[in-house]
């Protein structure tokens, strides 16, 4: 038998296997790009693309295993996504020396498209982290799809490196923008775990599943599909934003009957106890995050155009997203909402979060229009 010492010893983390591993990937990071440097045969939309089919094997292999509990499959799934971001992230090295060479270096989130990038980049970053915290990979089947869908969506705009417009031209760009997106990562996985937990729930309290929310699953899903190409690709009028409107309230309808028809899955996943800590871990650790993008951009505004708050469409959305989060707190810590109640505010967060990364840049002009190019 061997001792508890022996055991504990065995359990200790290995800083020189840590280091090796950063090693190895720095490495494979620097040949890559010294390799598309010097031949000039492929450079960063490439690989940018090869990144995004990566992510989608990495959708497929989560799904399986959250289907059939391998964990050979498991731990192909985590491979996969780290494979796919170690390649997103050779990616950047390599467009930030492409620009530097062009002589308008800056950070990779100036447009829409560099964003559908650098976004998913960062959800991931912080879903690896949470996967080895917490020891568990069903909510990847969730996250991972998304992650997917964007990087390869995402090719439709324009991938040129393009000049910023002088108000970008600050340092401003790289703390705020910065803070922005790492409030959008950690709003985005706690949305992934509070849905879970909805599911989760209806699976334990073995909620009957009425034929009216399969059929309003069904045509909900069915709708969304064509109507959210339209709403993303289509003019950027009224008649389109009246269609975007539908769209958030379909997205509602369809997220309130897949917490019940995909209740089988339910067993699957980890502890409501479980998730409800990570969404509460998630927020709290993304909402301050986030305050300070708003405080910073409100400094940066009034640097580049004599206000700190000009009501701009995106403002006044990045408020709203902030009104949000801070009463999912609020209610958490007084525990007046907590379970279900709490779940839904997440989710509704969520939607408002996705209106000012997506409905604000295409559809509301205004003093961040830049991101729409």
């Amino acid at each position: 038998m061997e001792s508890t010492s022996s055991v504990l010893y065995r359990k200790r983390p290995s800083y020189l296997q840590g280091a090796l591993f950063v090693l190895a990937v720095l490495s494979f990071i620097g040949f890559v790009t010294s390799a598309a440097i010097l031949s000039h045969k492929f450079g960063n939309v490439l690989l940018f693309q090869i990144s995004g089919l990566i992510y989608g094997i990495a959708a497929i292999l989560y799904i399986t295993y959250f289907i059939f509990k391998n964990e050979k499959v498991s731990k192909l799934a985590t491979l996969t996504l780290f494979t796919g971001w170690v390649i997103q992230s050779t990616a950047f090295f390599i467009r930030g020396i492409e620009a530097y060479q062009m002589g308008i270096f800056h950070p990779p989130w100036t447009n829409l498209y560099e964003s559908l990038m650098f976004f998913p980049w960062l959800a991931t970053t912080v879903y690896l982290y949470i996967e080895r915290e917490y020891k568990t990979k069903a909510i990847g089947a969730f996250f991972v799809p998304v992650v997917a869908f964007l990087v390869i969506w995402g090719h439709k705009f324009n991938t040129d490196i393009s000049p910023l417009m002088p108000a970008l031209r600050s340092y401003w760009l790289y703390i705020h923008v910065l803070a922005s997106f790492a409030g959008y990562a950690g709003f985005t996985v706690a949305f992934g775990a509070s849905l879970a937990y909805l599911i989760k729930e209806n699976a334990e309290k073995d909620v009957k599943v009425k034929p009216i929310y399969v059929i309003g699953f069904i045509v909900s899903l069915a709708l969304l599909i064509p109507l959210g190409y339209t709403v993303l690709t289509g003019a950027k009028d009224i008649k389109t934003m009246i269609l975007g409107i539908i769209f958030i309230i379909l997205l509602l309808t369809f997220l309130y009957f897949a917490t019940y028809v995909l209740k089988p899955l339910g067993r699957a996943l980890p502890s409501r106890n479980l998730l409800s800590e990570i969404t509460l871990k998630a927020v709290t650790i993304s909402f301050p995050i986030w305050t300070a993008s708003i405080i910073l951009g409100g400094a940066w505004a009034n640097e580049a155009w004599g206000s700190y708050w000009s009501w701009d469409p995106k403002e006044n959305w990045a408020l709203i997203v902030w009104l949000f989060f801070a009463a999912y707190i609020h209610g958490r810590t007084i525990g007046k909402w907590k379970g279900t109640k709490a779940s839904w505010i997440v989710v509704a967060g969520f939607i408002m979060l996705l209106i000012c990364y997506f409905g604000v840049n295409l559809y509301f002009p205004g003093l961040h229009s830049y991101a729409t190019e």
